[in-house]
């Protein structure tokens, strides 16, 4: 989760019919990523607790595991399903982002980008009412072609960018295990983010199995623009 200049405790919200609905702004945009390896029943009653008592404006999902017709039944209170992508040919993997009802957004159009296991990928534009946010949402698997990861996602940014739109990554890139190791793989990655102005948030285990810790989920913003931010 990633917070710009908000506190879990903030005032300034509002509740509408008990429920509690983010405020509008940049300064307290919030954004929950989760890899949930399968999402299921069991798995959205263990995160109905932190989504409703901080619910963010935007959820974001790596490897739902779930097919086209599977994700359309998930229903998440509050939220609807804002962009997806499902694999027709491998098993697992795939994304989706859910927005808050009480925002407007639009799903951009990503068809002849993705590609299984390579680039997963979807991005939802989100209309606040000073500004837009384009959230990108990425899965890649290990055994994914890079280079074709690289240049897509290139291909994408240079699309969506404008001075006008912030954007935020957020996603399971799966580089080299652990980003937090210097790689050609990452300098490629830092360079691009880098060349839009974007820089990673996350310098922190994100997956501690046993006696290891890998850091492949990670989120990329404008931290020049976010100054203010939590993750």
């Amino acid at each position: 989760m990633i917070n710009c200049n908000e506190t879990r405790h903030s005032k300034n919200r509002n509740q509408v019919k008990g429920h509690t609905i983010p405020k509008f702004s940049k300064s307290d945009f919030v954004i929950f990523h989760q890899n949930i390896r399968g999402l299921n029943s069991s798995k959205l009653d263990e995160l109905s607790f932190p989504l409703t008592a901080n619910p963010p404006h935007t959820i974001c999902f790596t490897e739902h595991h779930l097919d086209i017709n599977e994700i359309d039944t998930i229903v998440l209170p509050n939220y609807r399903l804002g962009g997806k992508f499902c694999r027709n040919s491998f098993k697992n993997g795939s994304i989706c982002i859910f927005t808050h009802e009480s925002m407007q957004s639009t799903k951009m159009n990503l068809n002849g980008f993705y590609k299984e296991k390579d680039l997963e990928i979807c991005v939802v534009k989100l209309h606040l009412p000073s500004h837009e946010i384009c959230v990108i949402t990425i899965y890649r698997s290990p055994s994914g072609n890079y280079q074709y990861f690289i240049d897509e996602l290139e291909t994408i940014l240079n699309t969506i960018y404008s001075n006008s739109v912030e954007i935020i990554i957020c996603g399971d890139i799966n580089i080299n295990i652990n980003y937090l190791i210097d790689s050609t793989a990452k300098q490629l990655l830092d360079s691009l983010s880098a060349s839009y102005g974007l820089h990673s948030t996350v310098q922190f285990p994100t997956r501690i199995p046993n006696n290891s810790y890998s850091t492949t989920d990670n989120i990329f913003i404008d931290t020049f623009k976010f100054n203010n931010f939590t993750v």
